[in-house]
């Protein structure tokens, strides 16, 4: 019957299993800490230096990953290299496995005309347009 406790002694200490679970408590909400402040700070200090967090990411990942101070949504214009429109909306999720997948949403799609989408794109310089020559799509990323 003693050898089925042998591993005991070992996650004690000073004889207290409490003392144990409270040091693993604590050391866990230090981890999600420092996991959430990394989260909320980081972009905001590497803009500052003037560095970059994405190197992983995408084009399409990156850019759709950010919304500069001041702006709400981004709306995608999707045309083709043809200039025929394929999908418009506001992005809710963007894929980060690099499959260039965006999940758009709204109410009342309307097809857009490449004018309309230029005359849009020029009104914020924050504005972008992501040119994806593998699938030949133009998005037009237009901040409200």
């Amino acid at each position: 019957m003693a050898t089925k406790y042998w591993l005991l002694p070992y996650f004690k200490w000073n004889n207290n299993l409490g003392t144990l679970l409270l040091a693993s408590v604590l050391v866990t909400a230090i981890y999600f800490a420092i996991f959430f402040f990394y989260n909320k700070f980081a972009p905001k200090i590497a803009d500052k230096l003037n560095m970059n967090l994405y190197d992983n990411q995408g084009t399409m990942e990156h850019v759709l990953s950010q919304i500069p101070d001041g702006k709400k949504e981004q709306f995608l214009i999707i045309f083709d290299f043809n200039d025929n429109y394929i999908s418009s909306g506001y992005v809710r999720n963007v894929d980060d496995q690099g499959n260039q997948q965006v999940e758009l949403y709204g109410k009342n799609e309307q097809k857009f005309l490449i004018e309309d989408a230029r005359r849009m794109y020029k009104e914020d310089d924050n504005n972008s347009i992501i040119v994806d020559y593998k699938n030949r799509l133009k998005s037009y990323v237009i901040l409200h």
